[in-house]
């Protein structure tokens, strides 16, 4: 335990971690980000310290802090020695403004390629990278692009398209951190008989598509109005009904600590 003044996070190379989203003093998703942080650290060599101690150290964290609302980052390091180091702890956040999901947000797209999409590991040298891109340039966020010019993910959160037959287009899971917000998104198409693409889009194919929204812990669903030179449709009807749906979603998925 450490006190906020004292307390420097360690975020090196072999660091594993989940975001999860605190709301109204309820967690959201907390089980699905309990289960991709155990996918991650498979075959890592550092050993999962269990759900029940996870909930203890969230448990405990909620006991010392008066919020009720929030971003926990929950890290996994694995030390000499074979010894596993685990802590949870608040971070800064920014949620949209609420003009933001009826006028979309700007994107640019980023040359980059995840080495392991599928795993939650922090590297240092993209998070700054990255983040100096989105500072200098005023948008919301950075769409990375692999080395075909192929959108993937973005560089915090899962991007869709709907085409102008009406499917939502988005990356393949392998291909990108399988998100669990997108896991939702999936699950509401699925549900509504939305017939869903799972493939990489090329930059050149993005004029083809009527609407983009971004997904995430933060953003929940997010218009897009702008990814390079191409804008979108904001109001587009098929994404105000994965909005709509997708907040009947988070009230049943809110988990009371303890």
């Amino acid at each position: 335990m450490a006190d906020v003044p004292g307390f420097r996070p360690d975020m090196s190379a072999d660091t594993y971690y989940e975001v999860v989203r605190l709301i109204d003093g309820r967690f959201l998703f907390l089980q699905d980000h309990l289960d991709r942080l155990k996918h991650s650290l498979s075959g890592s060599g550092t050993e999962y310290p269990g759900d029940v101690n996870i909930r203890k150290y969230l448990m405990l964290l909620l006991h010392h802090n008066d919020l009720y609302n929030g971003n926990i980052r929950i890290c996994i390091q694995g030390k000499p020695g074979g010894k596993t180091h685990t802590s949870c702890y608040f971070i800064s956040y920014f949620y949209p403004e609420a003009t933001m999901y009826t006028e979309g947000v700007k994107l640019l797209t980023f040359p980059h390629v995840r080495p392991n999409p599928g795993i939650k590991k922090w590297d240092d040298k993209f998070r700054v990278s990255v983040g100096n891109f989105i500072r200098d340039q005023g948008i919301y966020e950075a769409v990375l692009m692999n080395r075909e010019k192929q959108v993937t993910e973005g560089s915090r959160s899962n991007i869709f398209f709907i085409d102008r037959q009406d499917r939502l287009v988005t990356a393949p899971g392998h291909a990108v951190l399988p998100g669990i917000t997108r896991k939702y998104v999936l699950q509401i198409c699925h549900e509504e008989g939305i017939k869903v693409a799972e493939r990489l889009v090329h930059v050149d194919e993005l004029n083809g598509m009527t609407a983009c929204f971004l997904s995430g812990t933060s953003p929940r669903i997010l218009p897009v109005r702008q990814l390079d030179s191409v804008l979108f449709s904001v109001g587009h009807p098929l994404l105000s009904l994965l909005m709509q749906r997708f907040e009947y979603v988070i009230q049943t998925n809110l988990e009371a600590p303890g």
